[in-house]
């Protein structure tokens, strides 16, 4: 196959040609077991059925429609989600990617405050372009250590327009912030009114065995970005903000226009997306396989002292540390060639499965890795 594609990473040189729940099989017919869920997009697993009947029907009704219509998909969708989010009252945008969705949020965030300062911990990621990089424009963010409460105290939240929180670092990392942070950073930002956004594009829909990452804290934010699973693998995003932000927005109006915005297709996946999670218990099942994989890769790091340093989990959002000495990135290749996709960063592997997994899955990608270690 000709490689006409531009290099911004870099893949292997096998070819997928079909995904099905948590598997992915390559041109030559092998098969691979997802554990990293397709970058943490398809929480419902590869090709879900409920998911492909609605684009299907979906698709032959409307597609895209462009600034001077309305859509029913969106509206159901809106109050659909405003109520799991806790923001009754409040209103929705619908977009592609969690990377907008974020940096629209920040941009409102602004414009309501007049302040264009944003605050975020350390390993957190804002976006792909735009208020995430590091630019002139950026001048104004500022990354605060996870958990260094002490840090907290030389901080003047009246300069920031927002704290965005990210409830578990999916930096590759795989580290959630301590309860008592969190709640000393969002009184303090609320004292000074300053906006708390959660940013649920890897956390939201069940990953850390809640619907949304926040709801694992005593928060309740002013704005919730989701992406990823939101379309369990197609393009869609959200915003959604509280009654009281949406206010404000009304007095202080702006206008953001982009092609995709509020797309009937994208919507009607998402609601097929939010119906499966509530009448399938997957997120019971998330917690239940969740637990049931930390156990084993803690036992795992209890027979290999020395070459698992940490095992960190919540829900099926899960990472193994390997000490120093060890070459992490060969371990990876190697689960690879296994029949197994895993997320590696920094000499960490991370495990963010499909939440349809299961124990016989999880026991086969531990003896995979039991016999990489043994073989050092």
């Amino acid at each position: 196959m000709t490689n006409t594609i531009l290099p911004f990473y870099q893949p292997t040189n096998k070819v997928v040609v079909r995904s099905n729940g948590f598997y992915q099989y390559d041109a030559e017919g092998k098969q691979y077991t997802d554990f990293d869920s397709g970058v943490w997009c398809v929480n419902l697993g590869h090709s879900h059925p409920g998911v492909l009947r609605v684009m299907e029907e979906q698709a032959k009704i409307s597609v895209h429609h462009g600034y001077r219509f309305r859509n029913l998909q969106s509206e159901l969708l809106s109050e659909k989600l405003l109520g799991i989010l806790n923001l009754k009252g409040g209103k929705s945008v619908f977009l592609s990617s969690g990377s907008e969705a974020v940096n629209l949020s920040i941009t409102l965030a602004k414009h309501l405050t007049g302040r264009n300062r944003i605050l975020k911990t350390d390993n957190s990621y804002l976006s792909a372009y735009g208020h995430g990089q590091i630019s002139d424009q950026n001048a104004g963010l500022l990354t605060v250590k996870m958990n260094d409460i002490e840090a907290l105290s030389q901080i003047d939240f009246s300069e920031f327009a927002a704290y965005v929180f990210e409830p578990g670092t999916s930096f590759g990392l795989i580290r959630f912030p301590d309860p008592d942070f969190v709640d000393l950073i969002s009184r303090k930002a609320r004292k000074a009114g300053c906006f708390l956004i959660a940013d649920e594009v890897t956390t939201g829909f069940g990953r850390t065995g809640k619907w949304f990452g926040y709801q694992h804290y005593n928060i309740q934010p002013d704005m919730v970005v989701c992406g990823k699973a939101m379309g369990n693998g197609y393009p869609v995003s959200s915003l959604s903000v509280s009654a009281e932000t949406a206010r404000q927005f009304e007095k202080a109006h702006f206008r953001y226009a982009q092609s995709h915005q509020n797309d009937p297709l994208g919507c009607a996946v998402a609601l097929e997306v939010i119906r499966i999670f509530e009448e399938s218990g997957i997120i019971r099942h998330c917690n239940e396989t969740g637990s049931y994989f930390l156990e084993e890769l803690t036992s795992l790091k209890n027979r290999f002292p020395g070459k698992i340093d940490d095992v960190r989990a919540r829900g099926l959002m899960l990472a193994a540390e390997l000490a120093a000495d060890i070459d992490g990135e060969s371990i990876s290749n190697r689960l690879f060639d296994d029949g197994f996709v895993v997320g590696f960063k920094q000499n960490i592997l991370r495990f963010m499965p499909p939440l349809t997994i299961n124990n016989k899955e999880i026991d086969l990608l531990v003896g995979a890795l039991e016999r990489n270690l043994n073989a050092l």
